[in-house]
């Protein structure tokens, strides 16, 4: 019986754990990338495996506090006003989806999304070999005020009462968690269940993985044209002028999938949220933990190349220009926190930004869509990609087989919008 012939557009993260999975199931796999492979969003991440992330961006409060960081050009979070019909269209689902019911209804399933990923994470990691900097000792998040210590305390009751091992901090208990630091902080929250990798030699790592079971992988392949029949399938793909036929396609293209929709008549609500990283190779002092900055937002990581620091939300397209306003904004906060930094131990970094795919509602498009039996979506995971990508990867792969997915996928249906 002949394999199943699949097709994997997008190489990040996402793209490549589906194919792992899809492989896993006994389908003949090609991954297609318009780049090099070496630019997309899974490169310079925080690289992040956080259960603690249950709360949505479009959350209640983000609204009014995204409209005073809009009058600061170096804030965390950013929307580049524009007459946009894409972009308009976003920000209105974006407020409405930004209830406490709304909320409610996404924190279970998020909740189940993100400890599944973080197991099946460490099972592939240790199956597969992969020696990518697996650190598990969590991450903590250092608050500065006390509305930020009680604002991170109602996200950590709440994941205390779904099962996650999580710990309020005092300054004198974050600190020796993290002796190496002079911290300037007020408390924070310990989540004992997060964990963290070094995304860029995990993805190298991977490919080769992937490449030894069989999967191909093509770059700089660009992907022109999508074809369909009457029959409701896709037909073909036009990649690089030459036809490229498949029995299932899967679109994991991150924030350029909604262009690609369009070609099928599709509207997928969906905007790249810009984010900004950059490494201190020899670090002055290190951190045993990963770390979230509560109040600028910013992530700091650990990895195997040195301290990486990474920041800010920025709904502008899909522009990568580095704004440097936003890159100083970041530094200024390390140097809050961490008072043993100047800006002076910055003066070298070589600033990296990649588009994070968000949907108005802060969860991912994961299934089939209606119009098209033949084509697999996944996107939309925001800076959640890390975290969730080894679980769509197997959600992707049971879908792509006829099975019923292990998680009820009804809130990340692709046609929620339509």
């Amino acid at each position: 019986m002949k394999e199943k012939e699949v097709v994997v557009i997008g190489a990040g993260i996402i793209g490549l754990c589906s194919a792992y999975f899809l492989n896993k199931k006994g389908f003949n796999v090609t991954v297609i990338d318009n780049t090099d492979g070496s630019g997309n969003c899974s490169y310079g991440n925080a690289g992040f495996i956080s259960p603690s992330h249950i709360i949505p961006l479009a959350s209640p409060g983000i609204i009014n506090q995204g409209i005073r960081w809009m009058t600061r050009s170096d804030s965390p979070f950013f929307i580049k006003p524009k007459l946009n019909s894409d972009l308009i269209s976003w920000g209105l689902k974006f407020r409405k989806a930004a209830t406490k019911k709304r909320v409610a209804a996404a924190v279970p399933l998020l909740n189940d999304l993100l400890m599944s990923s973080r197991t099946l994470t460490e099972q592939l990691l240790k199956e597969e070999d992969i020696d990518a900097g697996f650190n598990d000792k969590g991450i903590i998040v250092f608050c500065k005020t006390q509305q930020a210590l009680d604002e991170e305390t109602t996200i950590a009751e709440r994941t205390i009462k779904l099962g996650q091992k999580t710990e309020i901090l005092s300054a004198e208990q974050a600190r020796a968690l993290n002796p190496e630091l002079d911290l300037d902080v007020l408390g924070g929250v310990w989540y004992r269940e997060d964990a963290n990798l070094t995304p860029h030699i995990f993805i190298e790592k991977f490919i080769d993985v992937l490449k030894q079971k069989g999967v191909t992988i093509k770059y700089n392949q660009e992907v022109s044209k999508i074809t369909s029949n009457d029959d409701k399938n896709i037909d073909s793909i036009i990649v690089n002028g030459e036809k490229v036929v498949a029995d299932e396609y899967v679109l994991a293209a991150g924030s350029w999938t909604r262009d690609l929709l369009k070609q099928l008549d599709i509207q997928l609500p969906l905007q790249g949220g810009k984010g900004y990283s950059f490494v201190l190779p020899n670090p002055k002092a290190n951190l045993n933990t990963c770390a979230i900055l509560h109040e600028a937002r910013v992530a700091v990581t650990p990895m195997l190349h040195g301290l990486r620091f990474a920041g800010t939300m920025e709904i502008n397209g899909l522009d990568l220009t580095l704004n440097k306003k936003r890159i100083d904004g970041i530094i200024r906060s390390i140097t809050k926190y961490f008072p043993q930094y100047t800006k002076e131990d910055f003066k070298d970094i070589e600033p990296w930004a990649g588009l994070r795919p968000c949907s108005p509602d802060g969860l991912p498009y994961i299934g089939r869509t209606k119009g098209y039996k033949n084509l697999l979506i996944a996107t939309g995971h925001a800076m959640l990609g890390v975290s969730l990508s080894v679980i769509t990867g197997k959600l992707i792969a049971q879908l792509a087989s006829n099975e019923v997915p292990e998680i009820d996928l009804t809130l990340l249906e692709v046609d929620r919008y339509n």
